[in-house]
């Protein structure tokens, strides 16, 4: 008889417990915004930005001021003289030892 109070509140409590999880009037769903997004219908390239095109055809103001001999690739040398010249190995992305117009784009946000 001594375990039969424990027993019973156990119980009463597991029942109670059920109780509020299946009553649908005591969960707070919320509504669908306007604003959501299917992920699995959006465009792979959204959000994203192709960075060659926003250099241009011929690269920004810095990049045409430092190709010195105009032929549209910065090499180590005319990099010397822009502050992110030590990451010139990093920025040179297919390793040719120049940089493209392309290529000096994505160091803008170092």
């Amino acid at each position: 008889m001594k375990y039969a109070f424990p027993i019973l509140a156990i119980s009463l409590l597991i029942s109670m417990d059920a109780a509020v999880a299946a009553d649908p009037a005591k969960t707070t769903a919320k509504p669908a915004s306007p604003h959501t997004m299917d992920h699995g219908k959006s465009d792979p390239s959204h959000g994203q930005m192709d960075h060659g095109q926003a250099a241009g055809a011929k690269g920004s103001d810095a990049f045409v001021k430092l190709d010195a001999n105009k032929d549209g690739k910065l090499s180590r040398a005319e990099m010397a003289k822009d502050p992110k010249a030590a990451h010139f190995g990093m920025l040179d992305a297919n390793k040719d030892g120049s940089l493209s117009a392309a290529e000096y784009a994505k160091a803008k946000g170092m």
